[in-house]
């Protein structure tokens, strides 16, 4: 647990974004188990209006239904960010299907339902104590974070990574086609017109090319340490 200098503890606000595969995600649940803090998935907030809109039969081309449903739910997290409940309900398991994956891009796109995402993120961390990780978290969704990091990696890097998960669970892939699908990905997420993914001037960068997981984490940490014993 990070302390200040009487050693009373610090609920600090941490920011993490990073382009796909980069391991933000794996770095920021770690880094909430650490620290005892809550981890701020922001792709399982939209993962679980998804699957709202699915059990309420709302088409993803239906944006004004979708921003309904988003302005009349709540999502929160439990368990250091490892359950997601939906309206009370614990839907961790419900949101990473099939059905969720082909959908999830479409409604996460619609304006209005980002905006209510961003609203419910910011009310999750309004008292600090939380890892917070996206594609536009230090930018747009926590711009006043008290630390901010940007995470990456090399395409080679990343699409070596995804191969190997593919091919672990028995899925067939070529290294050419993750590489040409990652930088497709970075560009639809850099170009975007709302929320594009950018290094904040005031985010550290941390390339974990070379890096292990843990590596990246005591990066992290030690930054955290650093912050409040000054």
């Amino acid at each position: 647990m990070t302390v200040d200098m009487s050693g009373s503890p610090i609920a600090l606000t941490i920011a993490i974004d990073g382009p796909a595969g980069s391991g933000k995600s794996t770095a920021a649940r770690l880094i909430a188990e650490r620290l005892d803090y809550v981890y701020l998935n922001s792709g399982s907030m939209y993962r679980a209006i998804t699957l709202l809109s699915v059990q309420s039969g709302v088409e993803p081309s239906n944006q004004i239904a979708l921003i309904e449903l988003a302005q009349n739910c709540q999502i929160e997290f439990v368990d250091n960010g490892q359950i997601t409940l939906l309206d009370g309900i614990d839907v961790s398991t419900q949101i990473r299907t099939p059905v969720i994956d082909s959908q999830v891009a479409a409604v996460a796109k619609v304006p209005g339902v980002r905006k209510e995402m961003v609203r419910q993120q910011r009310r999750i961390a309004s008292s600090g104590g939380v890892v917070a990780e996206g594609r536009d978290t230090t930018t747009v969704v926590l711009p006043n974070a008290d630390l901010k990091f940007y995470i990456t990696a090399s395409v080679n890097v990343r699409a070596n990574r995804r191969f190997n998960e593919l091919q672990g669970k028995g899925i067939n892939c070529s290294i050419s086609q993750i590489v040409q699908e990652i930088t497709d990905r970075d560009l639809a997420d850099k170009s975007r017109l709302n929320s594009p993914l950018k290094i904040d001037q005031e985010a550290i960068v941390i390339d974990t090319s070379d890096l292990t997981i843990g590596e990246v984490v005591s990066t992290v940490l030690k930054k955290t340490d650093h912050f409040s014993t000054n």
